[in-house]
Parts: structure tokens; C-alpha cells; sequence
């Protein structure tokens, strides 16, 4: 299982933090506008509260800078965890 919080509206020039959780591994990926990758950073949280210890499943935030000028592009976020895989594309906007 891997899943991605992010919200249905993408604004341009702002610090952007997403919520994945995976059962199966620090999630690997990237981060695009129109084909040009972004620089992000993936921070493991710990396990979601409720968890039972010792559970496989973790929390982690992506993190990343979405550039001025960028509205009207498309945002694509491509994830994998083992054998779980998260793509999808949004398009960003000025508010």
C-alpha cells in the first residue's frame, strides 16, 4: 500500500508538504513540472497513530518548492514502495 494526502488545488510559489504512508518501505520517486523534476526531500514521521507496535506501516512527508510562474503547468508525482506505485498529474495554479 502506498498513499499520498495532497490537496485537489496546486498553488504556484509555495512551500508544498504531503502526507504519504507506505506498508512497504521509504517511498522513492519524483516530482515534475511539464517534465522538469523538483527537488524534494522525503522525511520518514513514524508509524500513524493507532498503530499497533512494531507495524510496518510509516508515515513520511514530501516536501517541496513549487516556483513562481508555474501556474498553468502540470505537477506529476510518481512514488513507489515496493510493490505498491502511486502516479498521478494535477495542474497548478495562481490561487
Amino acid at each position: 500500500m502506498l498513499e499520498i494526502n495532497y490537496p485537489d488545488k496546486i498553488l504556484a510559489g509555495v512551500n508544498q508538504s504531503y502526507t504519504l504512508v507506505s506498508d512497504e518501505g521509504t517511498p522513492d520517486g519524483s516530482i515534475s513540472i511539464d517534465g522538469t523534476a523538483l527537488h524534494h526531500r522525503v522525511i520518514p514521521l513514524g508509524p500513524p497513530k493507532g498503530e499497533p507496535s512494531g507495524t510496518p506501516v510509516m508515515k513520511y512527508k514530501v516536501s517541496f518548492f513549487i516556483p513562481d510562474g508555474s501556474a498553468g503547468k502540470s505537477l506529476r508525482l510518481s512514488f513507489r514502495a515496493g510493490e505498491s506505485a502511486f502516479d498521478d498529474e494535477k495542474e497548478i495554479s495562481n490561487d
